[in-house]
């Protein structure tokens, strides 16, 4: 996508920085949005991209620094985990969030109903015709008078489940095609997209692009999946170490540009390197600190020493645990047939599970697949056919809600129920030390797991499964919310 002129300023940051405890995740950051502005924001699990989405939203105020907002800006935010009640049905969701232009047309509606009983020259005419131009200007600017079709194009384009269907019975996909749906309607003026395409299947992704590229507004989104990032963005602005980078232009531009950056860097420390050499066998050869001269020498070697290389990223790296050995029967599925009500998801279905295969399931949103896997491991029962499960079959499953975390455990006690050290099978594990190959460091045992970012609590969760050992692993969604690294 070629760069574009920037339109009007609607939302700045000015020098803003945010810490939680002693963690700081922003540091004097600036960013100014404009009108048909496509920012990808980039940045590895834990740098802060949520905290400043929350911020532009307004839903977090920063510890230092100002943002500014365009009068009446109106800006939604599509968070990782969905903020949707989930008593309500799917059309009470909708409705709820299109509330506000509802409210709109029928104040317009009503202003008008007063203009056309008010004599042409009677007092408070001008106001009262002046008021109704503005709320049809609003409303138009909203498209509140396609509002019906919009809302019909959104579901059918998103494939949303029949409108009745109340949100706590969806799975994890259809939840999140709602949430979306619900943003999307309410046509802001920017929108802040935190990981759209997690949980959503390829149709809808698809979409979805298409809707970014014709949008009308600011869009400011989230995502670890590039080639998502390539064909929609415009700009691309980059957290890391607590700062604010920004680059205009494609992803692919930034690649080359990050790519730059980094050999100039590489270069400048090698120079760093080579000048220490000189220096330190200069001063090892009896250099007297008595002329001018020489103390400067000694100075800037301090100032070299002082300097230090660049900051540089920690390797993520973990270790699947030695399994115990599979029987000859794995697994075995017979004839197998679940349904929810008259909602059939899969029937007759066969399947052998052998030695080392490697078994990918696909399909689109709600169609069974999370179902699928809990039957095959036994915490569902079927309604029709049967699952044999091997006596030496240990499922290490990696579910993708990640149920069992509670965001008041701190990260000890959800890894290891507050052990520092845990046995895997004829093994050892000193935990803080396991825990740091996941960059989680001493500090961090202790912080409650609420504090986490969507990719640091699914490494999180990643850990702990990794601890309970298994010989036949079970991914549902292993890659949402995680970085590229």
């Amino acid at each position: 996508m070629s760069a574009v002129p920037p339109g009007k300023a609607l939302l700045g940051l000015q020098r803003v920085s945010h810490a939680y405890g002693a963690q700081t995740v922003l540091r004097e950051a600036s960013l100014t949005l404009h009108e048909g502005d496509r920012v990808g924001l980039i940045g590895r699990n834990g740098s802060g991209k949520s905290t400043l989405l929350q911020v532009m939203e307004g839903a977090i105020t920063p510890d230092e620094g100002l943002v500014t907002r365009a009068q009446g800006l109106r800006v939604a935010l599509l968070p990782q985990q969905s903020d949707l009640d989930q008593r309500l049905t799917i059309d009470e969701t909708l409705n709820a969030a299109t509330a506000d232009l509802l409210g709109l047309v029928e104040a317009l509606n009503a202003a008008m109903e007063r203009l056309a009983a008010l004599p042409h020259d009677a007092p408070g005419h001008a106001a009262l015709e002046a008021e109704c131009e503005a709320l049809e200007h609003a409303v138009a600017v909203r498209g509140g008078w396609d509002l019906p079709v919009a809302i019909k194009r959104v579901r059918a384009s998103l494939n949303l489940p029949e409108g009745e269907r109340r949100l706590e019975t969806l799975s994890g996909g259809e939840l999140r095609r709602v949430d979306l749906a619900a943003k999307l309607i309410q046509h802001p003026d920017v929108l802040l997209l935190d990981e759209p395409t997690n949980h959503i299947d390829t149709r809808s992704i698809t979409w979805i692009e298409g809707f970014l590229a014709r949008y009308a507004g600011t869009c400011v989104l989230v995502t670890h999946d590039r080639y998502f990032l390539e064909r929609v963005v415009n700009r691309i602005v980059e957290l890391e170490f607590t700062r604010v980078y920004a680059f205009p232009g494609s992803y692919g531009r930034f690649l080359e540009y990050k790519a730059q950056v980094e050999t100039a860097e590489a270069r400048s420390e090698h120079n760093r390197q080579a000048l220490l050499r000189r220096e330190l066998a200069w001063f090892r050869r009896g250099a007297k600190a008595r002329s001018t001269k020489q103390k400067a020498r000694i100075q800037r070697l301090d100032q070299v020493e002082e300097q230090g290389p660049p900051i540089e990223h920690r390797e993520f790296m973990f270790e699947l645990p030695p399994p115990e050995r599979l029987g000859k029967l794995i697994l075995e599925a017979r004839k197998v047939g679940f349904c929810y009500g008259e909602l059939t998801l899969f029937d007759n279905f066969n399947f052998v599970m052998r030695r080392d295969m490697r078994v990918g399931i696909l399909g689109p949103n709600g169609c069974g697949k999370t179902t699928l896997l809990r039957v095959l491991m036994g915490t569902e029962a079927p309604v029709s056919g049967h699952v044999k499960i091997g006596d030496a079959t240990e499922f290490l499953y990696l579910d993708q809600a990640h149920e069992d975390i509670h965001p008041d455990v701190t990260v000890l006690d959800y890894v290891s129920e507050g052990a520092m050290k845990w046995d895997i099978g004829k093994r050892r594990v000193y935990i803080p030390g396991y825990l740091e190959r996941f960059f989680y460091d001493r500090a961090t045992l202790h912080a409650p797991v609420g504090t986490l970012s969507g990719g640091e609590r699914n490494r999180l969760h990643l850990a702990k499964k990794l601890l309970l050992g298994g010989n036949f692993l079970v991914l549902d969604e292993p890659t949402n919310d995680l970085d590229l690294y």
